[in-house]
């Protein structure tokens, strides 16, 4: 892969969002930086929302470009259990 190519699929996969986890935050996907810092959140759409994150590695092309990385947050129905 020419290094053309690999900012373009970097770019890309920032631009295609990753997971959101209350517990890891957003990951890099071209660094694996865990816990992005968010730079902007938007409102609940139905149940996802949508969050911007900036990577903070030096070292990664994303952050080296200023390029965001989008993360989809679901929520998830919780099953709530009943003692009879």
């Amino acid at each position: 892969m020419s290094a053309e190519e690999a900012v373009v699929a970097a770019l890309a996969r920032a631009q295609n969002g990753v997971d959101y986890s209350p517990r890891l935050g957003a990951v890099c996907p071209v660094c694996g930086t865990e816990h992005l810092p968010v730079y902007k959140t938007m409102p609940w759409s139905g149940n996802a929302r949508v969050r911007y994150h900036k990577c903070p590695n030096p070292a990664c092309l994303l952050g080296k470009l200023g390029r965001s990385v989008k993360s989809i947050e679901v929520e998830h129905e919780t099953l709530h259990l009943t003692s009879s």
